[in-house]
């Protein structure tokens, strides 16, 4: 067990590049970029107003500070975070494939 912690470890200190973004091209990964941070504010908005639909007040602006109820940070912080990281990963996958299409 320790010799297949010992590779593991030599693997992922190795200065080789990383294979899982080959192919990807630089003008591919800049519309999957500018795509996701639009999809991410999108989102955002979205967040805000289902919010407020749901609850009748605002969402907090800084769930850090000491006048948001924990409840209300912590349940902001997971529901913002799920959505707009599922936003940001489904819209780079969409503009990467709609790329590949046009590309074809």
């Amino acid at each position: 067990m320790i010799d297949q912690v010992k590779e593991k470890l030599t693997g992922a200190l190795a200065n080789e590049p990383d294979k899982r973004n080959e192919g990807i091209e630089p003008a591919e990964n800049a519309i999957a970029f500018a795509v996701a941070i639009g999809m991410t504010f999108v989102a955002r908005q979205a967040l805000q107003a289902g919010w407020r639909t749901a609850l009748d007040r605002d969402p907090p602006k800084n769930p850090a500070s000491h006048e948001v109820d924990w409840k209300d940070a912590i349940l902001w912080g997971a529901v913002s975070g799920a959505v707009v990281g599922i936003a940001r990963i489904a819209s780079r996958r969409a503009s990467s494939s709609a790329y590949q299409a046009f590309k074809s």
